[in-house]
């Protein structure tokens, strides 16, 4: 059937970035909720085999679709020079979600070859892991997340932003959920998106008694500036108004500063505000500070962290940027891939 023919208004490209980076967190929560619904069921391998073909085909529609919208966006570029710039921005966009939206295909693909492969016989039920409903997910906020601040001009921080407000806007009423984000500097709030947020918890007396407040950082003995949170507790998701609450503190959120990770790990896996929490999501791009300053080997904090883990909660890691993409051979990835393999979680690197 012929498609009726479609009149395109140049449209702000900031918008643009915000809808590629969406679309980018849509790919990484994808393969989230559709492994937790693996997980939630008892599905033969060919009810899985059926729902990730399924899956595969619309992206590849999408695809196909992306790519058409290019042409005819091609067609009607105008003579005026700023319109001809505009259009091959746009354009540019739409071929790096494209690329996204193959990369998707291909994680897809490397899930059914993973589901498949240790399972012999058609007919047999294919249990995977399942996110749980008392969740704890964990921001890095570390420099990097942002574009100026990485090698591949990436904009993390905001795919990670939509990946989690989808996640929340898909959550039903038995969901209890808190965000944790490291580091909690005034640097990593947005007032202009939230004049009145505060970070918690409030910098202790010990801490505002040092000059510089990167030496009260620095302190390992001290958790100030390591990490904040939301809410403190686990929040039990009761309406849509609740789920505002959490995007707003989300969009306000900025990158900057270092890579606490094991100071914001052990406060939620030992903190008594989080005892009933069955899981957590740590989303990540880097390296913790604590290798990178050589304050302990890779190996020694995956045992801390295990050891700090003693009630058990799986933690789930998500790699954000082209080296999780790709599956570089870095410490970053190796670590993240560890810490889920040893404290019964998964991986995704996107």
């Amino acid at each position: 059937m012929r498609r009726p023919n479609r009149d395109f208004n140049i449209f702000n490209i900031s918008m643009l970035d915000v809808m590629t980076g969406a679309l980018g967190a849509v790919m990484i929560i994808m393969i989230v909720l559709l492994t937790q619904k693996i997980g939630e069921e008892s599905m033969s391998c060919q009810d899985i085999k059926e729902e990730l073909t399924a899956t595969t085909e619309k992206l590849i529609e999408s695809n196909n679709e992306l790519k058409k919208t290019k042409e005819e966006l091609q067609k009607k570029t105008a003579a005026d020079k700023e319109t001809a710039d505009k259009v091959f921005n746009i354009t540019g966009i739409i071929d790096a979600t494209a690329d996204k939206v193959k990369l998707t295909i291909d994680k897809i693909s490397d899930l059914k070859k993973e589901l498949f492969q240790s399972t012999p016989q058609a007919d047999e039920d294919v249990m995977a892991f399942r996110i749980p409903k008392k969740i704890v997910m964990i921001i890095d906020l570390s420099g990097s997340m942002a574009p100026e601040n990485n090698k591949y001009n990436e904009d993390r921080l905001s795919q990670v932003k939509a990946a989690l407000k989808m996640f929340i806007a898909g959550m039903d009423r038995e969901y209890y959920i808190d965000i944790v984000f490291f580091p909690a500097f005034e640097e990593n709030i947005n007032r202009k998106i939230f004049p009145d947020f505060k970070i918690k918890p409030e910098i202790s007396a010990e801490c505002k008694a040092y000059d510089m407040r990167d030496e009260a950082y620095d302190n390992q003995a001290l958790t100030c500036y390591k990490y904040g949170y939301f809410e403190g507790n686990l929040k039990r998701v009761l309406s849509e108004e609740d789920k505002y609450e959490f995007y707003k503190k989300i969009a306000c959120l900025k990158a900057y500063h270092d890579t606490p990770t094991k100071a914001a790990l052990d406060f939620v896996l030992t903190d008594n505000r989080y005892k009933d929490a069955q899981g957590v999501i740590l989303f990540s791009d880097g390296q913790p500070d604590s290798i990178r300053k050589k304050q302990s080997t890779k190996d020694e904090l995956l045992e801390y962290i295990k050891e700090k883990n003693s009630s058990g909660k799986k933690i789930f890691t998500v790699g954000i940027g082209a080296e999780f993409r790709n599956q570089e051979d870095t410490l970053a990835v190796d670590f993240l891939k560890k810490l889920a393999a040893r404290n019964n979680g998964f991986y995704i690197g996107f």
